[in-house]
């Protein structure tokens, strides 16, 4: 697992195999290996020669979680999804 800094907050991702990126964003009270790793998409996009890149939205799975509300908006979330 590595972690980035997206607007000073603590962004977990992992990336598996080589080729053009797809990035994995989980959905609401998930994570990154409960849509991706588990449920295989990850080895099937690999497989396909794909670089898997998934995240854990802020507030989610290995992400830092943050107490002020105004800080999951939509816009901040799509900020992290770009910045990695």
């Amino acid at each position: 697992m590595d972690k980035f800094n997206s607007d000073r907050v603590e962004i977990a991702f992992e990336s598996w195999g080589e080729g053009p990126p797809v990035l994995l964003i989980h959905g609401f009270a998930s994570n990154r290996f409960v849509n991706w790793r588990d449920t295989g998409w990850v080895k099937t996009l690999t497989e396909a020669g794909f670089r898997a890149i998934a995240l854990d939205n802020r507030g989610h799975g290995e992400s830092e979680k943050l107490h002020d509300p105004a800080r999951y908006h939509l816009a901040e979330m799509v900020g992290d999804a770009r910045r990695l």
